[in-house]
C-alpha cells in the first residue's frame, strides 16, 4: 500500500531537483559540451538569484552562494542562457525546459527554490521576467567576477 501511494503522489507531480530545470536544458543546448556538473552550478546560481529576486533570500545569501560556486571554478553564465531568451516557443530558448521537463515528467511542474541557505521551499509557478532578469544578473555577475 505505501509503495501504490507514493507512485500516486510522483505521478502527480513532476519533482526538478535544485538547480535541475536549467541543467538539464543547458547540457541540450550546448551540445552537451556543458558537463552535468557544470549546468548545474549554473541552475543553481539561476534558481538562487531568483529566489533572492523573489524576496525568500538576503542579499547577503544570494552572494554567498555564488561566490562560493565562483571559489569552486564554476562559470555562472553562458551564452545559451540568453539565446532565444524572448521568444518563448523556440527550441533553443532556455524556459523550454521547463515544459519539457513537466511534458516528460507528467504531472503537475514543482521547482525547488530557496528560502534561505539550506532551507528548500517547492512551487508549481514562476514569473518568467523575474527569471529573466535572474539570467540578465548571472550574466553581469560572470563579468564582474
Amino acid at each position: 500500500m505505501l509503495v501504490a501511494a507514493t507512485l500516486l503522489k510522483w505521478v502527480h507531480r513532476a519533482h526538478l531537483d535544485f538547480g535541475h530545470w536549467a541543467a538539464h536544458k543547458l547540457e541540450q543546448l550546448t551540445n552537451y559540451s556543458l558537463r552535468h556538473g557544470e549546468a548545474v552550478a549554473i541552475g543553481i546560481a539561476l534558481d538562487t538569484t531568483y529566489s533572492y529576486l523573489t524576496g525568500q533570500l538576503l542579499q547577503s545569501e544570494w552572494q554567498r552562494v555564488l561566490s562560493t560556486l565562483n571559489k569552486l571554478g564554476f562559470s555562472l553564465y553562458v551564452s545559451a542562457l540568453t539565446e532565444q531568451l524572448d521568444q518563448l516557443d523556440h527550441p533553443h530558448c532556455i524556459f523550454r525546459g521547463l515544459t519539457e521537463f513537466r511534458e516528460h515528467l507528467g504531472g503537475k511542474l514543482t521547482i525547488t527554490l530557496l528560502q534561505g541557505i539550506g532551507e528548500g521551499i517547492e512551487v508549481n509557478q514562476v514569473d518568467l521576467s523575474l527569471y529573466k532578469d535572474a539570467i540578465l544578473m548571472l550574466q553581469d555577475w560572470e563579468v564582474l567576477h
